[in-house]
């Protein structure tokens, strides 16, 4: 539930700061990146609300084809749009595009975060798993 409000949070800040760029008009940041980032950040900001509200629902319905279809579809295009914040995030940086230069930009590498914290809780996992399999066959053995 955390993780939904986390997200939530975030996407409208990210929302906000790309909508704040084009009120502004900071012309080096108005690229297809901001384009799909506006049109894509409510549909997350909703699906998250789905996800929250209608959860057994949703696991239910993910057992018949065309909601793995669909979902697959949108793992895919939510996969694009972590891409996309992250390649705007770098090109606003690196280009020193100073009008878009605000807090809630830092919030474009929200993906880069989750897949560093994710990357190590695989890691620490499989490595307690390691050990303690380990420590399971030398008891198993003696």
């Amino acid at each position: 539930m955390y993780g939904v409000l986390v997200s939530v949070a975030v996407n409208a800040l990210i929302l906000k700061y790309v909508l704040e760029n084009e009120k502004e008009n900071c012309e080096c940041a108005m690229t297809w990146h901001h384009n799909f980032i506006k049109l894509y950040a409510p549909v997350v900001i909703f699906l998250a609300f789905v996800r929250l509200l209608f959860k057994n629902e949703l696991d239910k319905a993910m057992n018949t084809p065309v909601f793995k279809v669909l979902f697959g579809v949108l793992g895919l295009v939510s996969m694009a749009y972590s891409i996309t914040l992250l390649v705007y995030f770098f090109k606003l940086k690196l280009s020193e595009c100073k009008c878009s230069k605000d807090w809630k930009r830092k919030m474009l590498i929200f993906p880069l975060i989750v897949m560093a914290v994710a990357l190590i809780l695989v890691f620490l996992i499989t490595t307690v798993l390691a050990l303690t399999g380990k420590k399971m066959l030398k008891n198993g053995k003696k």
